[in-house]
């Protein structure tokens, strides 16, 4: 298991799970906002999946 790896993942969710108010004007101003989340929300589950998987492989953290 690679913890570096595990506190990679844990603060890309934070991240992603951070509001960032300029990108979703962005995302607004050229219409993609739901696409944008959609994309959010896809990232937010495969990186839980990844770290459960890692964390499976060490037997837990």
């Amino acid at each position: 298991m690679n913890r570096a790896e595990l506190d990679a993942i844990e603060l890309m969710l934070r991240d992603l799970n951070t509001r960032h108010d300029e990108i979703r004007h962005r995302a607004a101003f050229r219409g993609c906002t739901r696409e944008l989340l959609s994309l959010q929300q896809e990232l937010v589950k495969y990186l839980m999946a990844k770290r459960e998987g890692l964390s499976g492989r060490s037997g837990g953290v």
